[in-house]
């Protein structure tokens, strides 16, 4: 299963020297990071003012993702949406279209 991962980094309440420890301590804790077994990441992309981005993943064990995500709940604020290709959801968004035609039609 895909996961498409929203993250923006904590900073509202912070002080300015908090806000630069809490950076230092999460790229730190980054730097030593590997994936976790289980764990394809397809894309991991962040914002151009680096404050927040999104990580698109795929694991069959859900307990892997929440390994990964619960790591950065620490700096992070994130937010986890299973995802589909659009070529697998294009027939059933086409399905449903068709039940919905049919049965609003009866």
């Amino acid at each position: 299963m895909k996961y498409m991962i929203e993250y923006s980094v904590r900073t509202v309440g912070l002080s300015h020297e908090n806000n630069f420890a809490n950076q230092e301590a999460l790229l730190k804790a980054f730097g030593s990071w590997e994936p976790e077994d289980g764990l394809t990441v397809h894309a991991f992309v962040s914002h151009l003012n680096s404050d927040s981005g999104y990580v698109l993943v795929e694991a069959d064990d859900p307990k892997v993702i929440a390994s990964f995500v619960s790591k950065y709940i620490y700096w992070n604020d994130v937010e986890v949406m299973p995802v589909v290709d659009v070529e697998e959801i294009v027939p059933i968004n086409l399905e449903s279209l068709a039940w919905a035609r049919a049965a609003s039609s009866a």
